[in-house]
């Protein structure tokens, strides 16, 4: 499969992938990256941190995301995410030029779809207001429309949609485009992992910039 035309690659991490040689990613061509920083209310990932600080040194553009589980408070979640950003960078939620944050919607916890919106709605709102900038919505294609019914809810947020093994993403809700997209499964030098996931944001790096601020 083609790389998207005029596109920036990326990939995204999470404990799967350990710490990774952020250097030699930015090296292979990579120009940001994704790491999770937490899951639920009490879950830290073990790896965030070091991946955090390893972006930043490498000088790629880094983002954090949030595991959402539905079954659990919003806000709690939204704050304990906020907790684990602020425990890496030491002094704030982000530092200027890291990008805005994704929460990660792929899981039901057997909650229905209304009240698992309602509660990402939530999380999104008290994340912007902490941090100033409007959350990206992550999700698979296949969740949002069989398990969710496609909503057009959210879809005022950004887009990162996960969809590998096709020529360009299909579009849920009532997206009118996709911010990032989540692409393909590669072994990548620099990640200790077999396979990482590797992404693609829709424009160059400089416009990528604009989007970190």
């Amino acid at each position: 499969m083609a790389f998207p035309a005029g596109a920036t690659p990326g990939i995204d991490v999470s404990h799967y992938q350990a710490v990774v040689d952020w250097n030699a990613v930015m090296s292979g061509g990579e120009r940001f990256g994704f790491a999770k920083a937490s899951e639920g209310t009490n879950v830290p990932d073990p790896y965030f941190a070091d991946n955090w600080l390893g972006m930043k040194n490498a000088g790629m553009f880094r983002g954090a995301y949030h595991f959402y589980h539905p079954s659990m408070d919003a806000t709690e979640q939204a704050d304990y995410f906020l907790e684990r950003l602020s425990n890496a960078n030491g002094i704030q939620a982000l530092a200027p030029g890291d990008l805005p944050v994704a929460l990660d919607i792929e899981v039901a916890d057997g909650v229905a779809p209304a009240d698992l919106i309602a509660g990402a709605a939530t999380w999104l709102q008290a994340i912007e207001a902490a941090t100033g900038k409007q959350p990206i919505v992550y999700t698979y294609v296949s969740f949002w429309v069989n398990a969710l019914g496609n909503p057009a809810d959210l879809s005022n947020y950004p887009l990162w949609i996960a969809q590998p093994g096709v020529a360009s993403p299909t579009l849920p809700g009532q997206w009118p485009t996709w911010l990032f997209w989540q692409f393909d499964q590669q072994p990548l030098s620099g990640v200790p992992s077999a396979v990482v996931d590797l992404d693609a944001f829709n424009g160059s790096p400089n416009d990528l910039g604009n989007v970190a601020g």
